[in-house]
């Protein structure tokens, strides 16, 4: 390796190793915002159950539904919560995925492009506050990003085995992304005229994912193509940068096209999901980006390069130009959110007289009331004086406290609040009567006398019937007079079945990666 490519190398090395120290120094923020406590209510889940089932019994109880979210993440988080918590794993998971992304993106970029241009990647994507949010809120759907590169590199490499394995994995993480990156991967396969070795890849890997994809056909009703409405924010450098370099890759061919059959398969996304789409987006146009500036500096003299280097490191480590559409409706993820109650929900003696309806989304003729923002500080300086919006503060954890001391783990608890019934199954293992995963619909309206342990937020009125058995400043849980509890259903793959294939899959890879072709 010659000492410029060193140079690079050192560069991103550096960024890379920065991001991570900034972000163990900001240590408090995780786990970012709430998905995450959806995906630990699983897991913990699936660790009472003795391994994973395939009906949902910790929300909506007692009657519950059909589990459908594909079980990848939930089985690696009850790997890292051994011989801790499941509240450690899920920091551990909100804290590792956005490092995690940038690191194989840039391994795979230089060992397919070159340093040069993993280093112009690592550069535009590292600043990207909205890549970095999405990463540590949706984490399947932020697993499957930080593999894809490894996908298409063992590919490249001809590591079927390793390709295939991956590819599977990515399926069995996200139930939409997982065939995005099916569709993307198949894709290049074609375009990069391998359509034979990419069919057998793809092929092995669907092999590999039918016994879930058969569970969700057979609950296909259940589910709704329905999703959230969320603001969306433009990165101006990535999208401009990622664009030209576009233009240069598909003149290139070959292996300059992976970046872009990636996008391409993303862009159904923006009709249905746009704000996700415009963050998910960005590990693509990033390698884009790297690509162009690569091919710019090539085009130069070794002296402008050096300027070009260290102008870009000083610029995009510094702003982030960010245009954003925030919507009247929905909940924009860089902000802070009322940890209490929902609206609509009855208080009172309503708690126990009437049942719980679903949230309602307004309707699809409403137009929704939006406004443009513009953000120039990057990520380096977002996290400087980002305010932390854990819900792990002391009033939810004291609240937690109550709840543990003055019930059993399989008594069902109210709360007026999908997002903090998954809070408190994460944090207690209780069932609720509510839930988050909206897209899956449970077969009969939640009904809060279902419950025997109810958290109300201080103040309201709480029903006779109920025995007060401890408060915070923000909350208070009582009892009702009768134990109520859920049934937990027989776990169809045992846990140390599911430890068994994860190892299985890994040395797969590793073996598939270390051997040598004859």
């Amino acid at each position: 390796m010659n000492a410029v490519n060193r140079g690079y190398d050192m560069l991103s090395g550096g960024i890379i190793a920065a991001t991570i120290v900034l972000l163990i120094a900001r240590w408090d923020i995780f786990p970012v915002f709430v998905d995450i406590y959806y995906h630990a209510s699983v897991a913990l889940s699936f660790e009472k159950a003795g391994g994973i089932v395939l009906w949902d019994f910790w929300e909506f109880a007692p009657l519950g539904r059909p589990h459908l979210y594909p079980p990848l993440l939930h089985g690696l988080m009850m790997v890292l919560s051994e011989g801790s918590t499941m509240v450690t794993a899920s920091r551990i998971t909100s804290f590792v995925m956005f490092p995690a992304s940038l690191g194989t993106m840039w391994w795979v970029s230089r060992g397919i492009y070159s340093p040069r241009t993993a280093f112009y990647s690592v550069l535009v994507l590292a600043p990207c506050y909205e890549y970095f949010n999405l990463q540590s809120v949706t984490s399947a759907a932020a697993l499957v990003l930080a593999a894809v590169p490894l996908l298409f590199y063992w590919f490249e490499k001809g590591k079927y085995v390793a390709a295939m394995v991956i590819l599977a994995g990515c399926l069995y993480t996200h139930i939409s992304m997982g065939p995005i990156v099916l569709c993307a991967f198949f894709l290049y396969s074609v375009v990069s005229k391998r359509t034979l070795a990419g069919a057998k890849i793809a092929g092995g890997s669907l092999l590999l994912y039918v016994p879930w994809l058969f569970h969700i056909v057979r609950n296909l009703s259940n589910l709704s193509a329905s999703s959230p409405n969320s603001s969306v924010f433009i990165l101006i450098v990535p999208w401009l940068l990622g664009i030209l370099g576009s233009i240069i890759s598909i003149k290139k061919k070959g292996e300059f096209l992976i970046p872009v059959c990636i996008l391409v398969c993303m862009v159904p996304m923006a009709f249905t999901y746009a704000g996700r789409f415009a963050g998910h987006a960005l590990l693509p146009l990033s390698m884009l980006s790297g690509i162009f500036m690569s091919h710019v500096e090539g085009l130069i003299s070794p002296r402008r390069r050096n300027v070009l280097v260290v102008t870009s490191l000083i610029v995009l480590s510094l702003a982030a130009p960010t245009v954003g559409i925030v919507g009247g409706r929905g909940v924009d993820r860089g902000m802070k959110v009322t940890r209490t109650t929902d609206p609509g929900i009855p208080s009172g003696e309503d708690i126990l007289r009437l049942s719980t309806q679903r949230e309602e989304r307004p309707p699809l003729n409403q137009k929704p009331s939006s406004r443009l923002t513009l953000r120039i500080p990057s990520l380096f300086l977002i996290l400087l004086r980002m305010p932390s919006d854990s819900y792990l503060n002391q009033e939810n954890l004291a609240m937690v406290q109550v709840i543990r001391r003055n019930s059993q783990e399989n008594e069902i608890v109210f709360i007026p609040s999908g997002i903090m019934g998954c809070f408190v199954t994460a944090t207690t293992g209780r069932p609720q009567t509510l839930g988050m995963w909206q897209e899956v619909a449970s077969d009969y309206q939640p009904d809060p006398t279902s419950a025997s342990v109810f958290v109300l937020p201080k103040g309201r009125r709480a029903p006779s019937q109920l025995i007060k058995v401890g408060d915070t400043e923000e909350w208070e849980v009582y009892r009702a007079p009768t134990k109520k509890t859920g049934d937990i259903p027989h776990a169809v793959i045992s846990t140390e079945l599911v430890y068994g294939i994860l190892a299985a899959a890994f040395v797969s890879i590793v073996y598939d990666i270390v051997r040598k072709k004859k």
